[in-house]
């Protein structure tokens, strides 16, 4: 049986990571890509605050598979995918590691009045045709309310087992400065890479990036 990771990926899930589920694969360690609730055509409607319920899911699924070790299972997200790993994995102490790429750290940053309006356009334009029952209210609610109850630099203090946290230096959407909140907040033992000149989704900077997590997984799960 292989250790095994759940792959939450983030707003709205464009970027599917797909080439590094691949290369976890080839390296002995299955992956569960899944959607969330409203994403992609799953069933419901979308919601911040229902991303964990659904990565939950996942986990759980993920853990009764015949080839899967469940003792031996982690979660690696990207981006927004933050909010589920680190809700889980603060009460879930069953999973014994955590990849946090280009995460979202303080959503409070993102609940003000004046923020919102300038994020929501934007965000509403990235769902076309990826969220099922999103619209501007939700949006607008969603951020306040997942900022007071699955912020994950508030809740990244009662995660227990490793985390890595790899950055892009020229990430303008999570900026390093703004993903450090989140890895200062965190418990050892924890990892931070930094990787020169990659954006938020390390468009050319892909292989660096499956290097960097496959390297830390082969060795934490």
């Amino acid at each position: 049986r292989f250790p095994a990771v759940a792959l939450c990926h983030g707003y709205p899930g464009d970027n599917k990571n797909m080439d590094l589920a691949e290369e976890l694969a080839l390296n002995g360690i299955a992956v569960l890509l899944f959607y969330y609730r409203g994403a992609w055509g799953s069933e419901g409607d979308f919601g911040l605050t229902h991303m964990a319920s659904s990565a939950r899911d996942a986990l759980r699924c993920l853990r009764g598979l015949s080839y899967v070790d469940d003792a031996r299972v982690g979660m690696v997200s990207h981006s927004m995918g933050a909010l589920p790993l680190v809700s889980i994995m603060s009460r879930d102490t069953d999973v014994n590691a955590g990849v946090l790429m280009s995460p979202v750290s303080d959503l409070s940053a993102w609940s003000s009045p004046e923020a919102l309006d300038a994020i929501t356009p934007v965000f509403m334009k990235m769902a076309e045709g990826k969220l099922r029952g999103w619209t501007e209210a939700r949006l607008r609610s969603g951020v306040v309310e997942a900022a007071k109850s699955v912020n994950p630099v508030d809740n990244v203090s009662s995660v227990r087992a490793p985390l890595l946290v790899v950055v892009g230096s020229m990430d303008n959407v999570t900026t390093p400065e703004s993903c450090r909140l989140l890895y200062d907040a965190a418990n050892e033992p924890k990892t931070w890479v930094e990787i020169e000149g990659a954006d938020h989704s390390f468009t050319e900077h892909r292989i660096p990036l499956i290097e960097a997590v496959v390297d830390w997984l082969r060795v934490h799960l």
